[in-house]
């Protein structure tokens, strides 16, 4: 059984956020090559941006063409140009924001509402934890009556007509050993009509020490304080589920940024392809005359129109995930009823990351929050069966009190005869109390070692889960990054063949333009893949990350650890 007893007292809990530089984790904004997964040669940083080009870049080179086809008069280049600027003018907002990851990021652990939340339950444990040790505070009491009796005596010895009054003050403790400790001081002031009462009015006081002490069941430091532990690793729990919770909103809200990247850039791909069979159908139109019949023009034109209906679907895809990043980072100035067009200004490509899939594991079983939380649960676990074997003993209390008694005619004096301690009364008792059977006692031990033995269970499979995380993200890791380069080369296969066909194509017939359109087709798959396979890359990082449960210090975000010296 894990053990309970050496838990320290924590004061309080104090949690802050602070971002550093995201850029000291990541490269520098310029897209970086990427190695060739078959020659392991360096890929041109200028290809990537032709396959994956990035709308705010590709926007300015499309101007450029268009002006430079304009001044040599090429009409052909100038609508082409032309439809491309105004597809990808398609993801264009009223309002424009530049945004980079770091910024992201900071937005989001400033503002956002889902970490408000979860940042004051610790907060709310601590005032538990506070409740708790309150149960050894010093309690003050006071006891006031005045009762006048006035009643018909068939006896001389008995009064008809008594005023009485008393007052009781004291203060009681409970100490840790389980015994309460009172220290009472009671005055009482008796008048009679009895002729036989000597002292009338009669004042009593009484000063009274008592020790109630529990040998048994409630006895001892460690089942007296255990409430107090439970309560402080229920704040503990608290504190890591608050890095939990911070920790998968940030894995979101970097994925949400990365998506925009991958979305914005795909337009563009599309765009591009759409701008290139509008253009070839253009090209059959003017031929429908000569060689083209109409069922070839109406069969291109379907497909045309089914190519913009993927467009628009992309472009819808672009607002949805500005939307989605928008509302996870809930920043003050920027809201979304308001038409923002969120412009990301890191890139997707990052150098290869080696790795040690063990030394990984290692990190990830010492820094995962939800092992830290099952750990925990596993601590009161145990902490709940000592509290149900103490409650199965039996209740044997012994009780200590020695009273000293001053009795005058006058308050005064009866103080002073108090303090004199003349007359001392001493008492000692003991109480005994065992149910029958003892049975609900019995089952809440069972109760509480079958609880055990789950979250021990819990626990193991905890550990499964974190090492099955990190086996998988590191394997995503490796897949992502080995599929850059293929698809690069997919890509740049692509292209030549485009190439080929437009070079080789010695009259434009319906047949020649097809394939040029599926090769085209082919192309933007490609480039495609290749945009999903940079993209997943930083997805797999962050998920790595994640999985070893370093995805704070990766950003370079602050939350201080509970200390028991904070007040």
């Amino acid at each position: 059984m894990i053990g309970w007893k050496n838990y320290f007292v924590q004061r309080a809990f104090l949690a802050t956020l602070v971002v550093g530089p995201y850029a000291a984790a990541q490269e520098a904004d310029s897209l970086e090559p990427t190695p060739n997964a078959d020659a392991g040669t360096p890929i041109p940083a200028e290809r990537i941006l032709w396959h994956i080009p990035d709308p705010e870049l590709d926007r300015a080179q499309a101007l450029e063409r268009l002006q430079a086809a304009q001044e040599r008069g090429d009409k052909l280049a100038v609508r082409h140009d032309r439809r491309v600027l105004d597809l990808v003018d398609s993801i264009r907002r009223p309002n424009q924001m530049h945004l980079s990851l770091e910024e992201v990021l900071r937005r989001t652990l400033a503002n956002s509402y889902l970490i408000e939340i979860s940042r004051t339950n610790p907060a709310v444990e601590t005032t538990r934890v506070v409740e708790a040790e309150s149960a050894f505070d010093a309690i003050f009491f006071t006891n006031l009556q005045k009762n006048n009796i006035d009643r018909p005596s068939g006896s001389q010895l008995l009064s008809t007509d008594l005023d009485l009054f008393s007052l009781n003050s004291g203060v009681s403790k409970r100490l840790a050993v389980g015994a309460v400790v009172q220290g009472r001081f009671d005055f009482r002031r008796t008048k009679t009509n009895l002729a036989f009462q000597q002292l009338n009015p009669e004042y009593t006081t009484n000063l009274v020490l008592e020790v109630r002490q529990p040998l048994l069941r409630g006895f001892g430091i460690d089942f007296n304080r255990s409430l107090i532990v439970l309560r402080q690793n229920d704040r503990k729990t608290s504190y890591w589920a608050f890095r939990r919770q911070v920790r998968d909103i940030l894995r979101q809200v970097e994925e949400l940024y990365w998506r925009i990247v991958q979305a914005r850039r795909d337009v563009v791909i599309s765009a591009r392809l759409l701008a290139d069979f509008a253009q070839i159908l253009e090209y059959l139109e003017a031929r429908k005359t000569f060689d083209v019949i109409p069922v070839q023009l109406n069969a291109t034109k379907a497909s045309l129109e089914q190519t913009r209906v993927d467009f628009i679907i992309r472009v819808a895809s672009v607002f949805d995930a500005e939307d989605r990043l928008i509302a996870a980072m809930n920043a003050h100035d920027i809201d979304l009823a308001d038409d923002i067009e969120i412009i990301p200004t890191d890139s997707p490509q990052r150098a290869r990351i080696l790795v040690d899939r063990l030394a990984e594991v290692q990190t990830a079983l010492e820094n995962r929050p939800e092992i830290k939380e099952q750990q925990l649960a596993v601590a009161n676990a145990g902490i709940a069966v000592g509290r149900a074997r103490n409650a199965e003993l039996p209740r044997l209390d012994v009780t200590l009190r020695q009273t000293i008694d001053g009795l005058a005619g006058n308050a005064d004096r009866a103080f002073d005869e108090v303090s004199r301690a003349k007359f001392i009364e001493y008492f000692i008792g003991m109480e005994f109390e065992m149910p029958i059977g003892n049975r609900g006692p019995r089952a809440a031990h069972k109760r509480s070692q079958l609880q055990y033995n789950q979250s021990v269970s819990l626990l193991k499979q905890r550990f499964e889960e974190v090492i099955l995380d990190v086996n998988l993200a590191v394997r995503r890791l490796s897949t992502a990054y080995d599929a850059i380069g293929p698809s690069y080369e997919s890509a740049q296969a692509r292209e030549r063949e485009v190439e080929s066909l437009v070079a080789r194509a010695e009259r434009k017939d319906f047949l020649v333009l097809n394939n040029e359109l599926s090769a085209r087709r082919s192309l933007a798959t490609a480039r495609r893949n290749m945009l999903s396979a940079m993209v997943e890359y930083d997805v797999a990082m962050i998920d790595l990350e994640r999985a070893k449960g370093t995805l704070l210090p990766y950003n370079n975000v602050v939350i201080p650890r509970m200390d028991d010296r904070t007040p």
